[in-house]
């Protein structure tokens, strides 16, 4: 890694460079790139510039990266643990605030842990991994999907037939398979492309998967509604139509001349309205004019007769 510091003169350079690193002289390399000038009386004056090669700790470079990014992103009032084993970096990141990097089902924890081991890698010189966890996420992960899979295989086992699992990143995905590994007449393999990946979890047994049952033809079609009842479609779509046996009678049409025996539901020429409207006569209550008489009972004045102009 390379930084250039500067100073008044190339010494103080080098030693805001040792004080800043954290290293002695002899564990980084130095290159002068502009040996500074006092001008004359103070005017134009110039910094001494000096290159400083090092390899840097994987913990410190992890750490300033951290630094800088959630200053980036506002998240404060967290603490930040770094250990190395052997050849592995964990980083444990702890605080309420941390909790936005576990969304998306902890998308951000894995972006974020693939981050730091490109960039540890690239500027230390050596291989390192990179374990990163957020408030103890991925324990409570593991343990959770552990259960789901224990779940899920004995449902496999026990109806032989293969279950497909939610979408998982890859470290889930992992937990699924080192987890049914060693279960019996089950086997594990993944489908689908990230980020829709998921873990098919199949029977593997002797006797095979369970053969499919006979569900029968599909109810509802076209032809099983049957022949029409009454004009109907049998209550299964279509118009209601109504028999013909349901409708009223048209009215008798009498011929001029001839008299008209049946009910009397108004007068000729008069309008009536309410109920008097929709009440019949019959023939025998209405009294009927007879022919040559001065005056009609039904009128009460004007003479009635099948010849008047009122027919």
């Amino acid at each position: 890694m390379e930084k250039i510091y500067k100073g008044k003169t190339i010494e103080q350079a080098v030693a805001k460079a040792c004080e800043e690193l954290g290293l002695s002289v002899g564990e980084f390399s130095q290159e002068v790139l502009d040996l500074g000038s006092k001008g004359f009386l103070g005017i134009g004056s110039k910094e001494a510039a000096v290159k400083i090669t090092y390899t840097p700790d994987a913990c410190q470079c992890v750490r300033d990266y951290l630094e800088g990014l959630f200053e980036k992103m506002g998240i404060e009032d967290v603490a930040v643990d770094i250990t190395t084993q052997k050849e592995t970096v964990v980083i444990q990141v702890t605080g309420d605030n941390a909790n936005l990097l576990m969304k998306n089902r902890g998308e951000g924890v894995d972006a974020l842990q693939l981050l730091l081991s490109l960039i540890v890698n690239r500027d230390c010189g050596e291989y390192y991994k990179i374990s990163f966890n957020v408030n103890d996420y991925k324990e409570k992960t593991k343990d959770r999907l552990e259960a789901l899979a224990i779940k899920t295989a004995t449902q496999v086992v026990k109806n032989r037939r293969k279950t497909t699992l939610p979408p998982m990143t890859s470290f889930q995905r992992r937990i699924i398979h080192a987890k049914l590994q060693d279960f019996e007449n089950v086997t594990t393999y993944s489908v689908g492309e990230d980020p829709n990946r998921r873990v098919v979890v199949s029977y593997s047994g002797e006797d095979g998967p369970a053969p499919r049952p006979d569900r029968g033809p599909r109810k509802g079609s076209r032809n099983d509604r049957g022949p029409r009842r009454d004009g109907n479609r049998g209550g299964k779509g279509g118009y209601a139509k109504r028999s013909y046996s349901d409708r009223k009678p048209r009215r008798e049409y009498v011929p001029e001349g001839e008299i008209y025996t049946g009910p009397i539901t108004h007068l000729p020429g008069e309008k009536l309205s309410g109920s008097a409207a929709k009440a019949p006569v019959s023939p025998a209550s209405a009294p009927v004019e007879q022919a040559g008489s001065s005056s009609s009972p039904v009128t009460g004045g004007t003479p009635f007769s099948m010849d008047s102009e009122n027919v």
